[in-house]
């Protein structure tokens, strides 16, 4: 039999099942489980025998209705290469769905179920907003509190900065501190004494990774326990979690280490057509920030648990459902750990993680919650919206303008097309769009553009000048979604910004 490369002598037929795993589909509504159906007697096993065989020819001649769910689901499994998804809703308090699909594990073909951990990667910081929220409650911490209370020797530049601002990323504090993976959050911590602020704590707010460290250790401290016993302490005993986590992964020399969680999901990277898996190694001390592996029944628990009260105050769920404010009265980007949003006119909290290995979004104004989990790092965070998408009804679109520097237009085109293709062109950009949108197009935005198609149409909705250029708001409809994008120009029409909105244009 015929080989292609890298087959290793194994014939062809049998390599495209390495490629192209299964697709195992576990769907669950509401809380049905096996152990809620009484016994079935023997005469009455006698009468379904019976009607049986009539009954399977009335559903194979009738095909099943598709679910829409399930087609979206499915339509960026393939176009992504995603091995294995998990979904979640949660609706007025109650789980409407759980549903599995495809491979937790390529090597085993493993099925993924609403039970399957995954990575959450920065989705993780949802815990541990809830965290803090619980040691806030038990007066072992408060939010105003300055750091420098909680550490020996702090600078005075800490005296500034509050636990509310570690938890809302606007602290001042730098990121870019490189320590061995063995450090702990309180060597961290030290090491961070020695830096200064990147800016006036309170001013603005800038996503970085050193507030959640410090955060872990002004946590520890003043419980006395490591950030896994905290969590399991605080968030997974209270409510009975079975597979939320740590691996405790550790690097010494060549070897790597870890503990063992049953049935967790392999995170895989697509790339050059090739499947490989992806670990990426979280050291502990940031396991606040990222780290933490959860299954979606789960995540779907804490969420009800949270909307009912049971596992926080409302109004400390409140503090991690609203942003908070800046030095000027602005609202900031973040809550307590979670992340704020607009989408189909409806506000939305959660986090993403990896970038699409966990995305989580709670919409207070309709009491929904979509979770998907998948382990496929080459992809974009679109499941949860695009479920949403079911649930929420679309706004009027606002009418396109005249476009009277086409040239820009056709240069976007060109530059989605080329792209998805694997080569966005260089020439497009200026030296500013080089040092930063080539280099996303390169990788994720690549990801992204294969995730929702070809392009179908664009329409200009904003114009503004923007110094000696133009900062442009555009809608483009892709085959499987449509998006917002601003795109910024420079005098000679070359690209310095073209970014995608994750949510409703401003």
């Amino acid at each position: 039999m015929r080989c292609v490369r890298g087959c290793a002598g194994r014939p062809a037929e049998a390599l495209s099942l390495f490629r192209r795993p299964r697709l195992f589909r576990f769907r669950q509504l509401g809380h049905c489980s096996p152990r809620s159906f009484p016994p079935i007697r023997l005469k009455d096993a006698l009468v379904f025998r019976r009607l049986l065989i009539p009954m399977f020819a009335l559903v194979t001649a009738f095909p099943a209705a598709a679910d829409p769910l399930d087609d979206i689901v499915e339509r960026y499994m393939e176009a992504s290469h995603i091995p294995g998804v998990a979904i979640a809703v949660v609706e007025d308090g109650r789980i409407t769905r759980l549903g599995g699909y495809g491979s937790a594990n390529l090597e085993w073909d493993s099925p993924v179920t609403p039970d399957t951990p995954f990575q959450t990667a920065s989705a993780s910081k949802i815990i541990a907003g809830v965290v803090l929220m619980r040691l806030v409650e038990q007066g072992l911490i408060g939010l105003d509190d300055p750091i420098s209370r909680h550490f020996d020797d702090a600078p005075d530049a800490w005296n500034g900065i509050t636990i509310r601002q570690l938890a809302s990323h606007s602290s001042g504090l730098a990121d870019g501190i490189s320590l061995p993976s063995t450090a702990s959050a309180a060597d961290l911590a030290r090491e961070a004494m020695t830096r200064p602020l990147a800016y006036e704590p309170g001013s603005t707010s800038r996503y970085g990774l050193t507030d959640f460290v410090v955060m872990t250790a002004i946590l520890e401290k003043v419980s006395g326990l490591s950030y896994p016993e905290l969590v399991r302490r605080e968030v997974v005993e209270p409510l009975g979690l079975t597979h939320t986590g740590f691996t405790m992964l550790t690097e010494g020399g060549p070897v790597r280490t870890s503990e063992v969680m049953q049935g967790r999901a392999e995170v895989y990277g697509y790339r050059g057509e090739v499947q490989r898996a992806e670990e990426f190694l979280y050291p502990v001390r940031t396991y606040a920030a990222g780290g933490l592996y959860s299954s979606v029944r789960d995540f779907a628990t804490l969420m009800q648990a949270l909307e009912a009260g049971r596992l926080l105050k409302p109004e400390s769920f409140a503090l991690l459902t609203h942003p908070v404010k800046l030095n000027d009265g602005r609202d900031g980007d973040f809550g307590v750990g979670w992340t704020f949003g607009r989408y189909r006119g409806e506000v939305t909290v959660g986090h993403t993680g990896g970038p699409a290995l966990a995305d989580v979004m709670y919409v207070p104004g309709r009491d929904l919650t979509v979770i998907a989990l998948t382990n496929q790092r080459r992809f974009y965070p679109l499941l949860a919206q695009s479920i949403a998408d079911l649930h929420l009804p679309e706004p009027a679109g606002r009418p396109d303008i005249a476009d009277d520097r086409p040239q820009l237009t056709a240069g976007l085109r060109t530059l989605f097309a080329e792209a998805t293709a694997g080569a966005p062109p260089e020439a497009l950009f200026s030296e500013i769009g080089k040092q930063g949108a080539l280099g996303f197009y390169r990788d994720f935005g690549q990801a992204m553009l294969i995730a929702v198609g070809p392009v179908r149409s664009i329409g200009l909705l904003s114009e503004n000048a923007d110094g000696d250029g133009t900062r442009r708001l555009y809608r483009v409809d892709f085959e499987r979604r449509r998006m917002f994008f601003v795109v910024r120009a420079d005098g000679q029409g070359l690209l310095n910004e073209v970014r995608p909105l994750s949510g409703d244009p401003d």
